[in-house]
């Protein structure tokens, strides 16, 4: 059970370090663009959480992930 969990954990680290640009894209600038979105005078009525934001956020995170920098 140990070592299953030790693989656990050294997978799950293993991935934030590829994969972390893209999670903060999707999370961070996706929830910026979401809160940005709002201020949309034809959604002011919605509330609803919209998908297009955290899809921008996340193709700008891969595309930090694959150059190798987000500038």
């Amino acid at each position: 059970m140990m070592i299953f969990m030790q693989y656990f954990l050294e997978s799950i680290s293993t991935h934030i370090q590829d994969w972390g640009k893209a999670w903060f894209g999707l999370i961070f600038w996706g929830s910026i663009f979401n809160e940005l979105l709002s201020f949309n005078p034809f959604q002011a009525m919605d509330i609803n959480v919209n998908i297009f934001p955290y899809l921008l956020g996340l193709i700008l995170g891969l595309v930090a992930k694959f150059r190798g920098r987000w500038v």
